[in-house]
């Protein structure tokens, strides 16, 4: 975390790391302070030429962007793997779905096979359903649904 500074001219400038971490109950020394903002210069002239442009500045951010995804993601993959054997396995990665917010609606499924309407589907229900929609691709009632047939019903292409 950076400590946001007045510098002399009234810009806002962002302090070293070194001075984001010193404990504020310690004094900071001018001469200190002069080498943790010369020090961030530094940083930020990405190719040392005396002189900071604003791609270099860019750069900085997204590299510091970048790190703290970094840092985010090694905590969530710590976090998912919880056998912690460095790999994730398909159900430790699956924890990253949140199932509460994937909407749910039984409705159109209870439309379809719940022929008396009496809020459970049977066996009986369900293949009457079920029979009549391969009797519907079944075109010449040989019990076959072919790929001609399955092509004309629109289920593969």
């Amino acid at each position: 975390m950076f400590r946001f500074v007045l510098a002399a001219t009234g810009a806002l400038a962002i302090a070293a790391p070194a001075v984001a971490q010193q404990n504020p109950a310690e004094p900071l020394q001018r001469q200190q302070f002069i080498a943790q903002m010369d020090a961030e210069f530094q940083r930020l002239d990405g190719d040392g030429n005396g002189m900071i442009v604003p791609a270099e500045i860019a750069n900085s951010q997204r590299a510091a962007a970048q790190a703290q995804a970094l840092r985010q993601n090694q905590a969530i993959f710590e976090q998912l793997d919880t056998d912690r054997n460095g790999t994730l396995t398909p159900q430790e990665f699956a924890r990253l779905v949140n199932v509460d917010a994937v909407p749910v609606d039984p409705t159109p499924l209870m439309n379809q096979f719940d022929s008396d309407k009496d809020g459970i589907i049977t066996l009986v229900e369900y293949r009457i359903a079920t029979q009549a929609n391969f009797d519907r691709i079944d075109t010449d009632r040989d019990g076959i649904a072919t790929e001609v047939e399955m092509r004309a019903a629109g289920i593969i292409k």
